[in-house]
C-alpha cells in the first residue's frame, strides 16, 4: 500500500470518529436554542385540585414551586404551562334587579271651604282670661263636605265643632268656636287651627295680644302679699277660683296650681314645686293646700280657710302631688337651702 492510501484511510476513520460528535453537538445547541426546551416536560403525577371558595387552582407536586393558578370562567387559566384542570363548579346566576318606581301618595287637596277669614286678632284687656274666635265656613264645591275632627298645634286652645261629623250641604255654611286660654301668658300668641275632613284640610290662624302688664301684676302682688286669701276675690276668681270647679287630679292641678306653679313668668317667690329643695310627704301637702303658707303667696285653698276646694278635691289633688312629685332628700350640712317659702 503506498502512502496516499494510507492518507485516505486515515481521513475516512477520522470523519467516522468526529462526523456524530459533531452532528450531536450542532442538534444539541439547535435543541437548547428552541422554545421547547426552555419548557421542562410536566413530571408525571402532576395534577390539580380546585379550591371552590376563592376559585383559585393549585399545584401539588411540592417537589416544584407552588403558584396559585387563577381560573377564568370557562375553565381557563391566565398561568402559562399549565395544561390540565379539574372540574371546576359553574358559577352561580345573579338575577338582574328589576326597577320597581316608589308609589307616592298625591298630596292632600284643602276642602273647598271658605271662611270669613283665615286669620283672625284679638287684643287682650286687664283681667281677661281667654280670646274667644268664630269662624264661619261655606262650602263652595257642589258635593257635601263631610268634617271628621277639628285639632288645634297647643293645649292652650280649644276648638268645637256644632258637631261630630259635621256635614255642610253645597253652598251652605257654619261656625266653629276657637278658644286660647290666656292666664300666665304675655306677649303675642299665634295658634293654628286644622279642620280636617274626609278629602282633605283646612288651617285657621288666630292671633291674641296679650299686654305686658308690669304695673298691674305688681300691683296684684302687693295685694296678695297683704290679704293671701285676696285670688279668690273679686276679677282674681276668674283666675284663681271658677276654673278648679269641679275638678280633680291632675285636671284640678291644671286649673288651680300649674297657673302660678307651672306658668313661666310666675312670679320670683312663687317656688317650682318639682324643684324643692327639701323633702315633702302626705301630710305636707295636705297641710300647704289646706291651710296655705303664712309669710309668703300661698292661699288657703280649704272651704273653712275661704279657699275654693272641697276635702274631696283636696285629697284628690294630694294624690296627685305625691305621685308625681318625688320626696327629695334633706339638704346637706354646710349646703346652703333656698328661702322657706321655696
Amino acid at each position: 500500500m503506498n502512502i496516499s492510501g494510507i492518507l485516505v484511510r486515515l481521513a475516512i476513520g477520522s470523519w467516522l470518529v468526529a462526523g456524530p460528535v459533531l452532528l450531536a453537538q450542532t442538534g444539541q445547541t439547535t435543541a437548547t436554542n428552541s422554545p421547547a426546551a426552555r419548557t421542562p416536560p410536566l413530571p408525571p403525577g402532576l395534577f390539580f385540585t380546585t379550591n371552590a371558595q376563592r376559585n383559585v387552582s393549585v399545584p401539588q407536586n411540592t417537589n416544584r414551586p407552588q403558584f396559585p393558578q387563577v381560573v377564568r370562567p370557562g375553565g381557563a387559566s391566565v398561568a402559562p404551562g399549565i395544561t390540565r384542570l379539574t372540574n371546576l363548579p359553574a358559577l352561580p346566576t345573579i338575577p338582574t334587579p328589576v326597577y320597581r318606581p316608589a308609589v307616592t301618595k298625591p298630596p292632600a287637596q284643602p276642602l273647598p271651604l271658605v271662611a270669613d277669614a283665615d286669620v283672625k286678632e284679638y287684643t287682650a284687656r286687664p283681667g281677661d282670661t281667654n280670646a274667644p274666635f268664630t269662624f264661619t265656613l261655606t262650602n263652595t264645591s257642589s258635593n257635601a263636605v263631610t268634617i271628621n275632627e277639628v285639632h288645634t298645634s297647643c293645649g292652650c286652645t280649644v276648638a268645637k265643632l256644632p258637631s261630630q261629623p259635621w256635614t255642610l250641604a253645597p253652598g251652605t255654611n257654619g261656625q266653629i268656636q276657637v278658644t286660647v286660654d290666656l292666664r300666665g301668658k304675655r306677649g303675642q300668641l299665634t295658634k293654628l287651627v286644622y279642620v280636617n275632613g274626609v278629602t282633605g284640610t283646612k288651617t285657621l290662624t288666630v292671633k291674641v295680644n296679650v299686654p305686658d302688664a308690669q304695673g298691674e301684676r305688681a300691683k296684684n302682688i302687693q295685694i296678695a302679699t297683704a290679704d293671701r286669701q285676696a285670688v279668690f276675690k273679686n276679677d282674681c276668681a276668674k283666675c284663681h277660683a271658677e276654673p278648679a270647679t269641679g275638678k280633680k287630679g291632675q285636671a284640678l292641678y291644671s286649673a288651680a296650681c300649674a297657673l302660678c306653679h307651672d306658668s313661666e313668668h310666675r312670679a320670683s317667690m312663687v317656688p317650682n314645686l318639682r324643684a324643692l329643695n327639701h323633702p315633702t310627704d302626705r301630710e305636707q301637702w295636705k297641710t300647704w293646700i289646706t291651710q296655705g303658707k303664712s309669710g309668703t303667696l300661698m292661699p288657703a285653698f280649704a272651704g273653712a280657710e275661704g279657699g275654693p276646694l272641697t276635702d274631696e278635691q283636696i285629697d284628690s289633688l294630694v294624690d296627685y302631688l305625691v305621685e308625681q312629685i318625688p320626696s327629695r332628700q334633706a339638704a346637706l350640712p354646710g349646703v346652703p337651702r333656698l328661702p322657706a317659702s321655696q
